[in-house]
C-alpha cells in the first residue's frame, strides 16, 4: 500500500471585528471630582473611594466561528496612558492605580488618585487581543476618557446626559428606519402619528436630555451649549446643525441622527460667558450582531420554465426580519456544474433567467445552487457630486448607505 503525500487543509475563518468603549464600574466614584478648599477635601476622596474603569471589549465575527463576545480575559500587553504618557512613566502616578489582570475586568484601572482642580488628564488603555483561530494578536485602543475636578468655592456648574455615555445604535430595532423605507417605497403612506409611533430608544432619531445644574439649581438659560466630535486626546471639530448628523441642539437636548454615524465620540461643553463650567463625554457606536441569510425558496426546477424566482430569509436574534432591504446588503449568486458564481441582482428578492446559469438537461449536470453573499450595511453618507450636495426640491439631502 502507497501512501500519498498529504495535504494540509485549514478551516478558513473570517477576523474579529471588536466593539471597544470606556466603562465607569463605579457609580459613586465618577470621572468628575469636587473640591472643598474650605476643609481641603475632595468628593469623592478617590483614596477612600476609587474610581474602577474598564475598558469593555466585545468581540464578533460575520461567520459566526467566535461565541465568545466579551473577550477581556484575553487582553495581553496591557497599559493606561495619560494625556499620551504610559501612567508606568508619570512619577505623579506611581502607586495610586493598578490594573486588573483577572476574568472579565482584566484590564480595568483601578484608581486613586485625587485629580487637582488645576490638572486635567485624558485617560485611554492600549492592549492586544490574540485571536487563536487565525494565530494573530489584534490591537486594541479605547477612545479616551477625561478626569477633572472642579473648586466648590461657589456654587459649581454641572451638566448630566439623559442617556447612556455609550450609545449603541442597532438597525435591526429601528422602527423609524423601517417607516422610512415603507414611505419611500410606497408600502404605506406617510403619516405623523406612525411616525411619531416609531420613534422610541432605538431609533436613528435620538434626542439626548442635557440637564445643567448651579448647586442644586437646575438651569435653563444663562449658559451656552457647544458640542465638538473629538478626533484625539488633543484634538476637537466643533459640531453644530450644520453638520448633517446633528439635527438640533438647543440648551436642554441634542439630537443626532445615528444613521450618518459609524463610529464617533463626542464632548458638550458648558459655557458662561466665554468660561468653560462643565462638559460631558459620550459616544456613539454602530452595533454589527449576527444574523443568518438564506434563500427561502428551495422548489424544484420543472423543464419548461425560463424564470426561477427566489427571497431571502433574514433572521436576527431569534426572529425573522421582515423587511431586511434597508439593514442588509444582499447580492444574489448561482453556481452550477458548468458556471460557478454567476453573480445576479442585489436585494432581498431576486428573478434568475436560467438559461444563463449554466444548468444541464442530464442527471450530472441538472442541478442549480442558489445563494446570498450577505452583510449589513454601514452608516449613511450624503451623496455628492464630489463637490455639491444633491437635494430634493424641499432642499432635504439625499443619503445611502
Amino acid at each position: 500500500m502507497i501512501e500519498s503525500e498529504k495535504k494540509r487543509i485549514r478551516k478558513e475563518f473570517q477576523p474579529l471585528t471588536l466593539a471597544v468603549s470606556l466603562k465607569i464600574l463605579t457609580p459613586n466614584s465618577p470621572a468628575n471630582q469636587v473640591y472643598n478648599s474650605a476643609v481641603n477635601e475632595y468628593d469623592p476622596d478617590r483614596g477612600a473611594t476609587p474610581l474602577v474603569i474598564l475598558p469593555e471589549i466585545i468581540a464578533n465575527t460575520s461567520d459566526g466561528s467566535w461565541d465568545m463576545p466579551y473577550v477581556n480575559s484575553l487582553l495581553a500587553e496591557m497599559n493606561w496612558f495619560a494625556n499620551g504618557k504610559n501612567l508606568s512613566t508619570v512619577s505623579s502616578w506611581s502607586g495610586k492605580y493598578s490594573i486588573d489582570t483577572v476574568g472579565d475586568t482584566r484590564g480595568a484601572i483601578t484608581i486613586s488618585r485625587n485629580v487637582a482642580t488645576g490638572e486635567n488628564f485624558e485617560l485611554h488603555f492600549e492592549g492586544v487581543i490574540a485571536d487563536t483561530r487565525l494565530g494573530v494578536n489584534i490591537p486594541v485602543k479605547t477612545d479616551t476618557i477625561v478626569l477633572t475636578t472642579v473648586d466648590k468655592s461657589e456654587d459649581t456648574y454641572g451638566l448630566s446626559i439623559g442617556d447612556s455615555q455609550i450609545i449603541q445604535y442597532n438597525p435591526f430595532l429601528d422602527k423609524l428606519l423601517l417607516y422610512d423605507y415603507k414611505v419611500a417605497n410606497k408600502l404605506i403612506s406617510a403619516s405623523t402619528a406612525n411616525r411619531n409611533a416609531a420613534l422610541d430608544e432605538n431609533s436613528y432619531e435620538r434626542t439626548i436630555p442635557l440637564m445643567v445644574t448651579k448647586g442644586v439649581n437646575k438651569l435653563t438659560t444663562g449658559y451656552t451649549v457647544e458640542l465638538y466630535q473629538v478626533n484625539s486626546a488633543s484634538s476637537q471639530t466643533r459640531l453644530t446643525t450644520a453638520n448633517h448628523e446633528v439635527i438640533a441642539l438647543s440648551l436642554t437636548s441634542l439630537t443626532l441622527d445615528l444613521r450618518l454615524i459609524e463610529k464617533g465620540d463626542y464632548l458638550v461643553l458648558i459655557k458662561v460667558g466665554s468660561k468653560e463650567v462643565a462638559r460631558q463625554q459620550f459616544s456613539v457606536n454602530r452595533v454589527y450582531p449576527k444574523f443568518t441569510c438564506v434563500p427561502a425558496s428551495q422548489a424544484s426546477i420543472n423543464p419548461d420554465e425560463i424564470l426561477h424566482r427566489n427571497v431571502a430569509m433574514v433572521q436576527w436574534n431569534g426572529e425573522i426580519v421582515s423587511i431586511p432591504a434597508p439593514i442588509i446588503r444582499m447580492v444574489w449568486f448561482t453556481d452550477s456544474a458548468n458556471k460557478t458564481e454567476v453573480q445576479w441582482q442585489e436585494g432581498d428578492k431576486a428573478v434568475i433567467m436560467l438559461d444563463a446559469t449554466g444548468i444541464g438537461e442530464t442527471y450530472l449536470d441538472d442541478w442549480l445552487d442558489v445563494y446570498i453573499k450577505a452583510e449589513q450595511k454601514k452608516a449613511f453618507s450624503v451623496l455628492t457630486d464630489g463637490t455639491n450636495e444633491y437635494t430634493d426640491i424641499s432642499g432635504n439631502i439625499y443619503i445611502n448607505n
